[in-house]
């Protein structure tokens, strides 16, 4: 008997068998992965909004980047938005100031140029730029105060702190002493000569002798100024020499000024000076006062310090201020401030020149 034929083998079977396999396997893998879908959109809904500030933030951040003309335009809007809120502060200021007070030209343009020191001479105004390395005032305009007498002092906390000062000369003629000592004045600047601004020659003050010898024996703490008009180191050195012996006698414990003001001759010696100039040859006369044992000052208003001087080569010596008003206009710290030229003191005939003094209360 034939055997019966063998079953040949299916040469698809395999490949089909692998398909098979590979279709279930997608059709898991769909399956677990729409799974997980549907279980993260249910985990995010009940999510605290909380986490989800908390998983932003630690995300990286955004980095804007921007041209160079872009970065220019943003701060010339910037300074120009500033500028707009400064200018309506100013005006402001100005129309309170002008709602109370009739302002001069001089308060007006000081109130709008509050980083300069503004001040006028020659038929102009001039704008210094306020030297932020030197001191600044430290004195607050709303502690001064001005007694029954119209002597004016700086108080803190109801205590005095400077003292009365006057500043005299052959003009106030003969002198009460002990009636200035008993009308509260602690220190007296006494003229003591001035050279002529002519001729160059020197002079010594009619009264300067008898003033010393008065004020320092009713115990006020005199001390001396002198106008100067030397072009020369070796006029400032005689100058020096010709105060020391002058005061020798009266040990004297207040400064030695030199006064430095313009005149309005213009054939004034001192006149021809620059400022450079002016301001070495003031320099020298503080130094030789300073080596002589005594203390040396300027004294000056805001013309003659920042425009006939070069106020940065004098601003570390004592600055004697000449301001003629209810508020000093001073940026830097002071060491007497000049207030009034027609004030009144017992003892002195006719108006003399009255001074905050903040070196001795």
């Amino acid at each position: 008997m034939s055997e019966a034929p063998k079953k040949k083998k299916n040469p698809l079977l395999p490949v089909t068998v692998i398909l098979s396999a590979c279709t279930l396997s997608a059709i898991f893998l769909c399956v677990m992965m729409g799974l997980w879908v549907f279980f993260s959109d249910k985990k995010e809904e009940k999510e605290d909004p909380s986490d989800l500030v908390i998983q932003l933030s630690s995300e990286e951040p955004v980095i804007y980047t921007y041209s160079e003309e872009e970065v220019e335009s943003m701060k010339a809007e910037a300074m120009s938005e500033g500028q707009a809120q400064k200018e309506m502060e100013i005006k402001e200021l100005l129309r309170e100031e002008a709602e109370h007070n009739s302002p001069s030209l001089a308060t007006i343009l000081r109130k709008m140029f509050p980083e300069c020191i503004v001040f006028a001479g020659d038929g102009r105004f001039y704008f210094e730029n306020i030297d932020e390395g030197v001191p600044a005032n430290s004195y607050k305009r709303e502690n001064y105060v001005t007694d029954e007498n119209g002597f004016r002092f700086y108080e803190e906390n109801g205590t005095r702190m400077t003292s009365l000062c006057i500043d005299i000369s052959a003009h106030q003629g003969a002198i009460d002493w002990p009636k200035v000592a008993g009308a509260g004045v602690k220190r007296a600047m006494i003229r003591a000569g001035y050279r002529g601004y002519g001729s160059g020659k020197m002079v010594e003050d009619d009264f300067a002798k008898a003033n010393l010898e008065g004020a320092t024996a009713n115990n006020i703490e005199a001390g001396v100024y002198f106008f100067s008009q030397a072009i020369t180191e070796a006029e400032v050195d005689e100058e020096v020499q010709t105060i020391l012996d002058l005061v020798e006698p009266y040990g004297i414990k207040g400064p030695i000024a030199i006064d430095v003001e313009k005149l309005d001759d213009s054939t004034a010696r001192g006149n021809t000076l620059s400022a450079e100039e002016r301001s070495a040859l003031v320099k020298r006369f503080c130094d030789k006062v300073k080596e002589a044992g005594y203390e040396p000052m300027i004294y000056g208003n805001a013309y003659s310090l920042f425009h006939m001087l070069n106020f940065k080569e004098i601003s570390d010596y004592p600055i004697w201020f000449a301001y003629y008003s209810d508020s000093l206009y001073y940026p830097y710290q002071p060491t007497m401030w000049q207030y009034s030229n027609t004030g009144r003191v017992p003892g002195i005939s006719g108006n003399v020149d009255l001074n905050v003094n903040y070196e001795t209360p």
